[in-house]
């Protein structure tokens, strides 16, 4: 019946296919999730498929890694639900290779078609079908350990890392995530642990028997007593727990003695040898499972106790006086201070810290011994006795001046020295060392001052404390100034001393001069002298044992004079030397100089009283010569130089008429190495001179005194510093 339906109706489908294509577009996708087994080869698999698009339907699916399959027939309306969703079931085969975890791969719908013939692609990505392996855990051999915790030693299945510990019913695990993991019980007994391990869609177990025997325990204990450190015998008792009899164990004693055992009842006493008291302990101990106790499972101590005293008389002391306390150390029972010497006296014998004393100085045996329920102990110390020492001084008031030593002899008994003496100073802490019993304190104190003795020690460290004041009276050094080093012009000075508060008196000293109405006791006295120059004069201050003085350096000067000499002219010179006179007679340490007022030049040295002017030119220079010295004001004087050139006339008439009879050239004596020659128009040398003078003439006459003749003759002036002048001279003696 459904074949013909079918067959019926595939015209019309043919029709609605085609007209479905054009208007709706065909696609499928599996809508159902990823689908996980564990280790099957073949299951039985059940997707769910959406259709989009108009009926009927023919897909093809991938069903194997490999295989692409196609649907047996169409899908119709009728064989979707409401959301158009159908389902297909098949059968997958996958095997899973051997050492993976698993094998998977792809469902998907490749394609859809309304005919059978024209297949069309779909968007679907498909579904993941994995096949799991089947994990072996490995929980580990059976566990038998002593005590309440056991490790745990699982080995997973390298196939995947998900597995656990599970939870046990008693006691509890350290990590139920760690192969390692500690198991913890409160009690012995056997407990079964399950490993469990997770491979994907796969679960397995593996289970362990741990077996928990716990750890032994005792105790020690003792009442054994002995007296003193010969061996004696004592008994050291052990207290066992549980029933896994016989023990072993091993005491160990303060001195690190082993003793070692075996013990089938829970109560048992150790025979023991011992010198004095001796503490024992368990170090040790062991069931028959071999389990061995752990520290917190071994209890208490065995003390056997020494009756005899710890007798301690205290150690050997110095006893500063001839009275002190004992201090020994009291132990068990009683004890009684004892001395065979007579002159110990024991204020109370019985108790340790008693007081004694002795008639002198030395050293004393004494014995303290303890009695304990007859078990007896002595002691013995050495007491040395010194007496304080005592200090005498043979003055106690002293006057010095301030900077001076004060000296204050004394003498010290017993002779137990050195000594070292304690003192306040100002209030200031000093201290000192002395040798012998008879020395002297030296002290310096900056003013009256009282010196208190606090404490005086011996050799052997024995202190007394005086309280002696020693009184000092100190006179003060005078603060003596005599006034600044000064320096003044001219022969007399008013001094500027100034005396100090502290002196009673003061006084001028000098090797010469004199002081004015003799008042050499006043600091403000006039001080005169007869010679220019540097005196020193010495203040001299009075106080009680002080003298203090202070020297004053004093200079007097002389008024300087400044004279730069007479003004004067020069003829072509570019240069002259300059010369002023000494400012003063009584000293070389004045100072001077030239300064260049107007005109031109410079000056070499102007320090100098010979300095050189040089860079002259015609016309007028002006310079001031300026001088000092020391305190005395400056003096000055003003020179005036005229620079001029050679001046000559070109022609004489030698008629002796008084008018024009010479021939001379102005300032030629002012030109150094200077010479007149005159020649004829021949070149002859009619007449020579050197080195002219001031106002120099020639009346035209040849050097022999012979008269020239009336005509033109021609001359040559030279000199040091000059150009040569060449010119001529025209003589006509008649007109």
């Amino acid at each position: 019946m459904g074949k013909i339906k079918t067959l019926f109706l595939l015209p019309v489908l043919w029709t609605i296919s085609a007209f479905s294509y054009a208007q709706n577009s065909l696609d499928a996708e599996i809508i159902s999730g990823d689908i996980d087994v564990c280790n099957n080869s073949s299951v039985e698999v059940n997707i769910d498929i959406k259709f989009y698009g108009n009926t009927p339907f023919m897909f093809k699916y991938r069903s194997q890694p490999n295989t692409i399959e196609e649907s047996t027939g169409y899908i119709y309306a009728e064989d979707l639900d409401a959301n158009n969703v159908y389902q297909h079931n098949f059968t997958v085969g996958v095997s899973i290779p051997d050492g993976q975890p698993n094998e998977s791969f792809q469902i998907q719908i490749t394609d859809v078609s309304n005919d059978g013939n024209n297949w069309i692609p779909t968007t679907d990505t498909g579904i993941t079908f994995t096949n799991w392996a089947m994990p072996s855990p490995d929980a580990g051999a059976e566990i038998d350990s002593c005590g309440l915790t056991a490790v745990l030693n699982a080995t997973p299945d390298p196939l995947s890392s998900d597995y656990v510990w599970e939870s046990p019913a008693q006691g509890t695990l350290s990590d139920p995530n760690a192969t390692d993991s500690h198991f913890s019980a409160l009690s012995t007994g056997t407990f079964p642990l399950t490993f469990s391990q997770t491979n994907g869609a796969c679960n397995a177990q593996d289970n362990v028997n741990v077996i928990l025997r716990g750890n032994p325990a005792a105790s020690i204990s003792t009442t054994s007593e002995v007296c003193g450190t010969s061996p004696q015998s004592a008994a050291i008792d052990l207290a066992f727990e549980g029933t896994d009899s016989p023990w072993e164990y091993a005491l160990i004693d303060n001195n690190n003695n082993e003793i070692t055992g075996t013990s089938s009842s829970a109560s048992h006493s150790e025979n023991v040898t011992v010198e004095g008291e001796t503490t024992y302990s368990i170090l040790w101990i062991k069931d028959v499972n071999g389990c061995i106790s752990n520290p917190e499972d071994l209890s208490g101590s065995a003390t056997v106790t020494d009756l005899q005293p710890a007798t301690d008389a205290g150690e050997d002391f110095l006893s500063c006086g001839l009275i002190t306390s004992m201090s020994a150390i009291a132990d068990k029972g009683t004890g009684e201070w004892s001395s065979e010497n007579s002159q110990i006296i024991i204020s109370s014998p019985s108790d340790p810290n008693s007081q004694i004393s002795a008639t002198e100085q030395g050293n004393y045996l004494l014995t303290w011994t303890e009695n304990n329920n007859g078990c007896k102990n002595s002691d013995e110390v050495v007491v040395t006795f010194k007496e304080l020492p005592v200090i005498n001084f043979t003055k106690k008031e002293t006057r010095i001046c301030e900077g001076s030593d004060a000296e204050f002899p004394f003498s010290i008994a017993p002779n137990n020295g050195p000594w070292t003496l304690e003192y306040l100073t100002e209030e200031i802490p000093e201290s000192a060392t002395f040798e012998n019993a008879s020395s002297i304190l030296i002290t310096s104190p900056t003013a009256n001052n009282t010196i208190e003795i606090t404490s005086i020690t011996d050799n052997f460290g024995c202190e007394s404390q005086p309280g002696q004041i020693l009184t000092v009276l100190v006179d003060q050094m005078p603060a003596t100034f005599a006034g600044n080093d000064t320096a003044v012009c001219g022969l007399e000075l008013k001094l500027n001393a100034q005396q100090s508060n502290e002196a009673q008196s003061g006084e001028w000293q000098f090797s010469s001069g004199s002081i004015l109405n003799n008042e050499t006791d006043n600091p403000k006295a006039t001080y005169q002298q007869s010679n220019y120059g540097e005196y020193t004069l010495n203040w001299t201050e009075v106080n009680g044992l002080c003298t203090a003085s202070d020297d004053i350096l004093v200079r007097f000067d002389e008024a300087p004079v400044a004279y730069a000499g007479k003004d004067f002219t020069l003829f072509n010179q570019d240069e002259t030397p300059l010369h002023a006179r000494l400012p003063v007679a009584s000293t070389e340490e004045w100072a001077g100089e030239w300064y260049i007022v107007s005109g031109s030049g410079s000056l070499t040295n102007p320090g100098s009283t010979d300095a050189l002017l040089t860079g002259l030119k015609h016309g007028t220079v002006t310079l001031d010569w300026t001088v000092s010295n020391g305190a005395c004001p400056e003096d000055k004087d003003q020179l005036t130089i005229t620079i001029k050139g050679l001046t000559y006339h070109t022609g004489i008439s030698p008629n002796q008429d008084g008018l024009n009879d010479y021939f001379s050239i102005k300032g030629a004596h002012t030109i150094p190495q200077n010479e007149l020659v005159v020649f004829d128009q021949n070149g002859k040398v009619v007449f020579r001179k050197t080195n002219l003078e001031e106002g120099n003439q020639w009346n035209g006459t040849e050097n022999n005194g012979e008269p020239l003749e009336n005509g033109i003759y021609y001359f040559i002036f030279e000199g040091d510093g000059i150009d040569p002048i060449k010119d001529y001279i025209v003589i006509k003696r008649n007109y």
